[in-house]
């Protein structure tokens, strides 16, 4: 997925500009999150904006705040919202989202986060790259706090990370006072370990569920469940 594009069905992704490029982890993120009864959602860290136009196709009434520190992947994901089917249902925010306000309660926050915790690597050279990859301008603690301030009662907050961040992330996420709706175990093949892990946090009290996905089979073909799941964007 490191090309200067990515075609879906139904919109293009263009990536030129962005540090981090269409991945797995986002197209799984945003295929499995649920977009039924809600109207708001927040994007936190839109990058190439494709969470935010892959929601728009499932639910075409969203209205979505997509938000992005950097400026490159700020106007590259502009771009991409302009030249989609989507435009309409979705508006970029370019800043922290720290300091974003707005009046707006959601009924989904998602994000793909900055997951390395606290590490200067300076192994990456590029800065674009490591902003978008290191916590060192978004911390998990912040990301919990502006997503409790501004989810709804009934509001969920999605999100994707590596098993020991996940593990760090739910810890701070249940002291604030959410409740783990949903975790799902992202397995590459049935035969490796967990390498990922969406959850489903809110603030209403839930009995969590914990699921397993598994990518590819044992022959690296995509597993069935794999391909039910992105088959309306995907060619």
């Amino acid at each position: 997925m490191g090309n200067q594009y990515f075609k879906f069905k139904q919109f293009l992704i263009n990536q030129d500009k962005c540090a981090m490029k269409v991945g797995t982890d986002s197209v799984l993120l945003a295929c499995l999150t649920s977009v039924e009864n809600t109207n708001t959602v927040l994007d936190i860290g839109t990058g190439t904006g494709i969470i935010s136009l892959m929601l728009a196709q499932k639910n075409n009434e969203l209205k979505i705040d997509a938000i992005e520190i950097d400026e490159l992947a700020y106007q590259q994901a502009k771009e991409n919202f302009e030249n989609s089917p989507f435009n309409s249902q979705i508006k970029i925010h370019f800043g922290a989202v720290q300091q974003f306000e707005t009046n707006t309660k959601y009924d989904l926050i998602i994000t793909n986060p900055p997951y390395f915790i606290n590490k200067n690597n300076h192994s990456i050279i590029n800065l674009q790259r490591a902003k978008a990859r290191h916590d060192n301008e978004l911390s998990f603690e912040e990301i919990i706090e502006k997503a409790y301030e501004l989810l709804t009662l009934k509001g969920v907050l999605i999100l994707i990370l590596p098993l020991n961040e996940a593990i760090i992330f739910k810890k701070l996420a249940l002291a604030k006072g959410f409740f783990c709706h949903q975790t799902i175990n992202i397995k590459p093949k049935s035969n490796k370990e967990i390498n990922r892990v969406v959850f489903n946090f809110s603030k209403q009290f839930c009995i969590e569920h914990t699921q397993e996905f598994v990518i590819y089979n044992l022959d690296n073909s995509q597993t069935q469940d794999y391909i039910e799941l992105t088959k309306d964007f995907y060619l």
